[in-house]
């Protein structure tokens, strides 16, 4: 069965409070990046589709109800006509706020220069789980920053062109009454109502804060060991 609800927004936009969330009120597990990078056995589904342009996405998503985040979010045609009803939730965020946050995070692990290269094959030959991990790292390199920011994520006009106008095709995509904008300071209430779920008791939670990111991130490419 193909997924219900897709989080269309791009990393740095909430995706992990957005998962969290589609977690609680729906009682069924989300995909996310982070799932991928814990067990990459699914990676081999992604490549193959890569290549061949058509991905089996009923076996990627197998066990799950929701995905947010990447690589996903990369491929909205695709998931709405396995699912023509498909929910989809777009995290927004200031385009400003929303750069510096990726480039002082996530773009972190992109290598810039030999120093970068020479510290990732050193990982990988101390370290089993940054190993493991490395052939993630390697396809999201070709399908997010070569791939949707062609290799110009350091100028900042260029990648935030690409943000917004991975904003406007969603929304020329998703039928209205299928498409929420959302932020995340905007808490349950806009999620509740978009999916006709009671507001929950618990605290809404704002996951993965850039210092807690980035401690995660300083273990697996400094130490070599990956902490979700």
């Amino acid at each position: 069965m193909p997924i219900q609800i897709l989080g269309s927004g791009l990393a740095r936009t909430g995706t992990m409070s957005l998962k969290h969330a589609l977690e609680v009120l729906t009682g069924e597990p989300c995909y996310h990046m982070i799932e991928l990078l814990k067990n990459s056995s699914r990676l081999s589904i992604l490549k193959a589709g890569y290549k061949s342009g058509v991905t089996d996405w009923p076996a990627f998503f197998k066990d799950y109800h929701s995905s947010v985040d990447y690589p996903a979010c990369l491929y909205l045609p695709e998931l709405l006509a396995l699912n023509p009803g498909l929910k989809v939730i777009h995290t927004r965020r200031d385009p400003e706020t929303w750069y510096d946050s990726v480039r002082d995070t996530v773009y972190r692990g992109v290598p810039q220069g030999p120093k970068d290269i020479i510290r990732l094959i050193k990982n990988s030959i101390l370290h089993k789980e940054f190993r493991q991990r490395a052939p993630v790292f390697m396809f999201n390199e070709k399908i997010i920053w070569k791939g949707q920011f062609q290799s110009r994520f350091s100028d900042k006009h260029f990648a935030i062109d690409v943000f917004l106008e991975h904003e406007r095709r969603v929304q020329d995509l998703v039928p209205k009454g299928q498409l929420l904008m959302y932020e995340i300071k905007e808490g349950w209430a806009p999620l509740c109502e978009f999916l006709a779920r009671e507001i929950p008791l618990q605290d809404f939670s704002r996951a993965n804060q850039k210092d807690e990111f980035n401690a995660k991130m300083d273990q697996l490419f400094v130490h070599g060991k990956f902490v979700e």
